[in-house]
Order: structure tokens, then C-alpha cells, then sequence
């Protein structure tokens, strides 16, 4: 077989997750190798500072890197971890006299005393201080604060920038209005080319610097728009992931919806909408140069300044009921396309594109017109505002014209004030488009928080060391309905599955088998009754370590777009060669890869496409055996494989037996059932039959001669 092994990490790149398990132990933290895996980013290299300390984060301890002579740490903050110059962490743990103890978590714990010399000439100069976190409060709320006002004031010194180059800006916004007037006033009646040749030189000097600041200005924005992106976006993800299915808002594609729209929240902390809005501060600046150069001329713009105000916030209440209408009506078209192009098969095979197309042209038509109202409101906002600062021109052209003939001021100084007015009145030009996006980040922000308030099933800290053993599994009073359902799914179920045990699990449609599988592997939370695994309420594992000892293959499982390899090692990437093998074996997939040219890099197509519905269901069954759970629940594993490949893996799957895993199989094939030897009947959610299979094969035979008995 032409095989691709999984990719796999060596002792370099572990060694970050061995030493934050060194100091877990140190200081009494619970945790576990596949809980700390799961809350971080796949294919990291767990030795760089930044990995290492969400590791240490996710067992309840603080990391915070310094720059410090290797041997010049305080004792009093020892244990502390040190960085070899090929980036290794190494876990320095007491100094006595003038020898220093390390230990070396990537070189299984290895102990040595060295001396403050060696130990400069091994170490970089920066150190991780690592300390424990006893004032966190799981029940006050996320301890890192809010999900977005958070990451806003980790950039606060951007900010404060921003503020200080919008200060420098406004200030030289002055020197060409004081140019002109000087030129008018000063230049031209006496041709005082020397005071020209300065004062050009002056405001080229001042354009050059306003240049230069709007240059970092739009710097700084962006560089905090690409950390808002990038921070915030992977924040809406993993909690997103923490989510239960059943928990998520408006289902996937609400989820998918609301994480959309942080792009508009992004744009507008990222864009000149928010610098003009900074830019209202500075307009006094404008007002009292004006009063000192024209004096009650600067009364125009003052008395324009409110009414342009009121007019921008009198359009924000249509405007915002305008804009939660068409974020609905966008919403909606989202989900129509979403929808069509991912079930386009079954829309081809149905004859159903006019269907589709018709609903996708309604939710266009009402897209476009409650957007269009918004839009409305939005012009007719930009647009007010844009005749009034052409009534201040006119006003203070007007108005300085009798002043000047009253000899009060200068032709300089009417230029210059009517230069002034409109760079006072700029910011206020843009204040409708702010208004406009700023309630578009608004809705956008209240969908985010609504999504963020749901609580994840996974907590940041780890907070149990359990791991699924033995797989022994208990059920009492289990029951569980689905929301907006009267009918409960699972009801009152009590059952005992013990370690290597196969229970072939039957009944009707709609009877509740595949919702207890998803009850036992937690993506279902029980709202009466328990389940025990190993003795221990599902609730105290981490959820990590529950689904690495509970495998659940739902009936139609997911593929993803990329090769076999990469979709076989998803769960498992550490996985050997032997064992990709053994679980191709299992699931009777390795005859299908032996026959392929790329063997396991065969590129499957998206979502799978490329394969044939047994063909995806055999490769998602050895995904799930490659894990090596205790306990497997498989929801109809073989229903789209021919018969031949179903007899195949019916017969193989004998062979989880060596490793003492319990099997479970909801199937209504006869072939499969015959596998278990104990059977479980299920009806309308509640346990009916349980017994050997011949038991309740017997007894369900004898009930169907009843009934045809009684038919007749």
C-alpha cells in the first residue's frame, strides 16, 4: 500500500507541552496532554514563548516573558523557564550557592546542577516567570475580560497615537490659512518676495510634516485593524468550536452569519470613519482661530456645528431600524446561497433551481429594499450636511465683505477664515457615513455579544485530570428533548455497557438511538438523568478527553476538503504508520488505497466529492478507530457500503476486542447486529427489550406472530 505517513511531531516541538506539564505537576494543576492539545492551534510548534504560555494559560498559569541574564534570576521566582539557543525551553528550579538546578521536561525530566557560567553560555538572555492564578473566578465571567473592548485596550498606546498624529494634523491644518492671509495682506501690497520665499517654505515644511503624519496615521489604524482581525476573528472562532451544536444561535449557518459580520465592526474601528469622528475633537482649534483672526465671523461655523449634529443623529433612528432590517434580509440571503450551492446535487436532482432561485431573488428584492432606506437616510444625512457647509461659505463671504468695508478685517483674513470654516466643518462632512457604519457595527457588535454570552462547553483553564480508562458506561434516568420539541428524544433511559462488551442498539426511526450516541460523547448536554464513564459523571471530563475515549460516527459524517491523509490524521496527528495501517485494516479501507496511484495523498475533492458514499463512510470509520477510544458508538456505519464491503468490515471490526473497547452499533442491518452479543431495543426514546441477542431476537419474533396472529 502506497502510504503517506501522518505528520508527526518530534521532541523538539513537544517540548514545549512537556515543560508546561513539569510545571502543571509542580505547582497541583490538573490537566491533560489532549485537553492542553485541544486549546491550541494544530501544528504549532509548542517551544515558541507564544504557544508555550496559552499552554501554561490553559493549566491556571500566568507566563510573562522578560529580558534577564540567565544567571541573574531571583530565587524567589524560581521555578522559571530558560530558552536554549536552538529555542528548547529547559525549567530552572533552585539556586544554591553558586550552583543552579535545571531541569529538562524535553529530555524526560532529566535533572543537573550547572554553574551560572555554563549556564550563560547555554540560555538566550530572556526568561518565561511563571506564576499561579488563584484569584480566577470561572463563575465571574471570562477572565480576560470583555471579547472585544479587551483586545481595543491591549491597543490603547495605538490609540493614544492616533489621537497625538490627529493633534499634529489639526494643528498643521493652520498654516495654510495663516499662509494665505499673510500672502493677501502682507506679500502683495509691499511685493516682499523675501517674506514670500519663507512663508512657502514654511507651509511646504508643514504639508510635508501633515504628509508624513497622515502616512503614520494610516499606519498605526491599520496595523490595529490586521490585530483586531487576527486576534479577535481566532477569539469568535474557538468560541465558536466551544459551542455544542444543539447551543449554537440560528444553528451553523446563524453562527457562520454572526462571525461574518465582525467585518463590519472591524472596518470601522479600521477605517476613516473613525478618524474623522477623532477629528470632531479638535474643531474648537479651528473655532478659536477664527475668533482671534475675524472675530464674530466665527460665529457662522459655531451656530452651523449643532445644527449639523442634530441633523446626522436625526436620521440614526430610521437609519438603525433600517439597518437591523437589512442585516436580516442579508442574513436570510447568506443562508439561501449557503444552502443551494452546499445541497446543489439535490437541488439538480429535485429539478429544484426555480425553487432556489426563486427564494434567493426574494431575499435579494427585500436586501436591496430595506437597504436602499438605509441608504436613504444615510444621503439625505451627507447630503444636508453638505448644503450647510455651503451656507457657512456663503455666510462668512457675505458677512466679512461688510466687515472688510467697515475696515475690521483684512482680504487676507475673510481667505483665510473661509479656508478655516471648511476644514472646522471636514470632519462633520463625513459624521452621516460615520453615524451610517457605526450602526452597522453596532447591530454587528450586539449579534457578536449574543453569540459570546453563550457558554462553551470547554473552559480556557483546565480543570480535571480525568481520561476515559477502562470504558465502562452507566446511564441512569437519561433523558433529553429537543428544543421547540414536546416529545422527548431519549427518555428515562437506564442501561450498563461494561468494558469490550458489543451491544447492537435497534428500533424504529426517530426512536432516540442517535441521540443517546450523541449524549454519551457530550455533544448533547442530558437536562434529567446521568451518564457515568468509568464511574465519573461525563460532566467532570474535559471535553477533550471525554471524545477521545468516547468515538461517535453520526450517520452521515463529514469530510474535508483536502487528502485522505490529512482527513484520516485530523483527530489523530501524531499517528503512526502502523497504526494508519491497522486502522484502514479495521475499517476495510486498505484494499481502496493499495489501488490508488497517490495512495493516502489523494486529493478527495471538497467535502469528500470525490469519493463514493461508502467509500466516505469507511474512511471517516477508520478516522474515529484511528483515536483508539474506549468506547465507540457508530450510528448506521455501513448503510452506504455495498454488501460486500459491509461484510468486510463486519468482520473485522471483531478485532477491536484485543483492545478490551466497547462497541456499540445503531444499525438495523442483520449482518452488523449479528455482532453483538447483547441487544437493546428502543422505542419512541425509551428502552423496550435488553438482553442476548438471542433473547430479544426470540422475543421479537414472538411478537410479530402475535400481531400477525391478531391481524388476521
Amino acid at each position: 500500500m502506497n502510504q503517506s505517513p501522518a505528520a508527526t511531531t518530534g521532541n523538539g516541538s513537544d517540548a514545549g507541552l512537556r515543560t508546561a506539564a513539569w510545571l502543571a505537576d509542580h505547582h497541583n494543576r490538573p490537566r491533560t496532554d489532549d485537553a492542553a492539545r485541544a486549546r491550541l492551534p494544530g501544528g504549532e510548534d509548542t517551544r515558541r514563548p507564544e504557544v508555550l504560555s496559552r499552554a501554561l494559560a490553559s493549566a491556571g498559569l500566568r507566563a510573562r516573558m522578560v529580558t534577564r541574564r540567565p544567571d541573574r534570576l531571583d530565587p524567589a521566582t524560581l521555578p522559571a523557564i530558560l530558552f536554549d539557543f536552538e529555542g528548547t525551553p529547559f525549567v530552572v528550579t533552585a539556586a544554591r550557592g553558586n550552583r543552579l538546578t535545571i531541569v529538562e521536561p524535553a529530555k524526560d525530566g532529566l535533572e543537573s546542577e550547572v554553574s551560572p557560567r555554563e549556564l550563560r553560555h547555554r540560555a538566550r538572555r530572556m526568561a518565561m516567570l511563571v506564576t499561579t492564578d488563584e484569584q480566577r473566578d470561572e463563575a465571574a465571567g471570562p477572565p480576560d475580560g470583555h471579547w472585544f473592548w479587551r483586545p481595543m485596550r491591549d491597543n490603547r498606546w495605538a490609540w493614544v497615537q492616533i489621537v497625538i498624529a490627529a493633534l499634529g494634523i489639526n494643528l498643521l491644518g493652520l498654516a495654510m490659512p495663516i499662509f494665505v492671509m499673510n500672502v493677501y495682506d502682507r506679500v502683495i501690497p509691499n511685493l516682499a518676495f523675501v517674506t514670500l520665499t519663507t512663508l512657502a517654505l514654511g507651509v511646504g515644511l508643514a504639508v510635508a510634516l501633515d504628509f508624513a503624519l497622515r502616512s503614520v496615521r494610516a499606519a498605526v489604524l491599520e496595523r490595529i485593524g490586521r490585530r483586531l482581525d487576527v486576534g479577535i476573528s481566532a477569539t469568535l472562532f474557538r468560541h465558536a468550536l466551544g459551542l455544542r451544536p444543539a447551543d449554537m444561535p440560528g444553528g451553523a449557518l446563524g453562527t457562520a452569519t454572526f462571525l461574518r459580520d465582525f467585518e463590519m465592526v472591524r472596518e470601522f474601528f479600521g477605517s476613516q470613519s473613525l478618524v474623522a469622528a477623532i477629528d470632531l475633537v479638535f474643531i474648537g482649534i479651528f473655532i478659536a482661530v477664527l475668533w482671534l483672526i475675524v472675530g464674530p465671523l466665527a460665529l457662522v461655523p459655531l451656530i452651523a456645528i449643532p445644527i449639523m449634529l442634530v441633523l446626522a443623529f436625526a436620521a440614526q433612528t430610521p437609519m438603525g431600524s433600517a439597518v437591523a432590517k437589512a442585516q436580516a434580509a442579508a442574513n436570510r440571503r447568506q443562508k439561501v446561497l449557503i444552502e443551494a450551492l452546499a445541497g446543489l446535487e439535490t437541488v439538480k436532482s429535485l429539478n429544484a433551481e426555480p425553487v432556489m432561485q426563486r427564494e434567493w431573488d426574494a431575499a435579494t428584492a427585500a436586501s436591496a429594499r430595506v437597504s436602499g432606506r438605509s441608504r436613504f437616510w444615510s444621503n439625505f444625512a451627507a447630503n444636508g450636511t453638505m448644503v450647510i457647509q455651503q451656507g457657512v461659505s456663503i455666510g462668512i463671504i457675505t458677512w466679512g465683505v461688510f466687515l472688510i468695508a467697515e475696515g475690521r478685517i483684512s482680504i487676507g483674513a475673510l481667505i483665510a477664515a473661509n479656508i478655516l470654516s471648511g476644514r472646522a466643518l471636514a470632519p462633520l462632512g463625513a459624521i452621516a457615513q460615520t453615524v451610517f457604519r457605526a450602526q452597522h457595527a453596532r447591530r454587528a457588535m450586539a449579534s457578536l455579544s449574543d453569540l459570546m454570552a453563550v457558554k462553551p462547553e470547554r473552559r480556557d483553564t483546565i480543570t480535571s485530570p480525568l481520561v476515559v480508562g477502562t470504558g465502562r458506561v452507566e446511564t441512569k434516568g437519561l433523558t433529553f428533548t429537543y428544543p421547540g420539541s414536546t416529545v422527548a428524544a431519549v427518555n428515562d433511559v437506564t442501561l450498563d455497557i461494561e468494558p469490550g462488551e458489543i451491544v447492537a442498539l435497534v428500533g424504529r426511526v426517530g426512536s432516540g438511538k442517535s441521540t443517546l450516541g450523541k449524549l454519551m460523547s457530550g455533544l448533547l448536554a442530558a437536562q434529567q438523568g446521568t451518564i457515568l464513564i468509568d464511574g465519573q459523571n461525563i460532566t467532570q471530563y474535559d471535553p477533550a478527553e471525554l471524545r477521545r475515549g468516547v468515538g461517535y460516527l453520526p450517520q452521515e459524517p463529514e469530510l474535508f476538503t483536502g487528502t485522505l491523509a490529512e482527513n484520516l490524521t485530523i483527530g489523530a496527528p501524531r499517528a503512526t504508520s502502523d497504526e494508519i495501517a491497522r486502522a484502514l485494516s479495521l475499517s476495510g479501507m486498505d484494499g481502496f488505497v493499495a489501488t490508488l496511484p497517490n495512495g493516502l495523498n489523494t486529493f478527495i475533492g471538497e467535502r469528500g466529492g470525490n469519493l463514493s458514499g461508502g467509500q466516505r463512510q469507511g474512511l471517516s470509520l477508520a478516522r474515529l478507530i484511528l483515536r483508539r477510544p474506549r468506547i465507540l458508538f457508530l450510528d448506521e456505519p455501513t448503510n452506504a457500503m455495498d454488501r460486500d464491503m459491509e461484510t468486510q468490515v463486519t468482520e473485522r471490526l471483531s478485532g477491536l476486542r484485543e483492545d478490551g473497547a466497547a462497541l456499540i452499533l445503531c444499525t438495523h442491518r442483520p449482518g452488523l447486529a449479528a455482532l453483538a452479543g447483547r441487544m437493546i431495543v428502543m422505542d419512541k426514546g425509551r428502552k423496550v427489550l435488553d438482553g442476548s441477542s438471542q433473547q430479544v431476537l426470540g422475543t421479537l419474533k414472538q411478537a410479530a406472530l402475535t400481531r400477525q396472529g391478531e391481524a388476521t
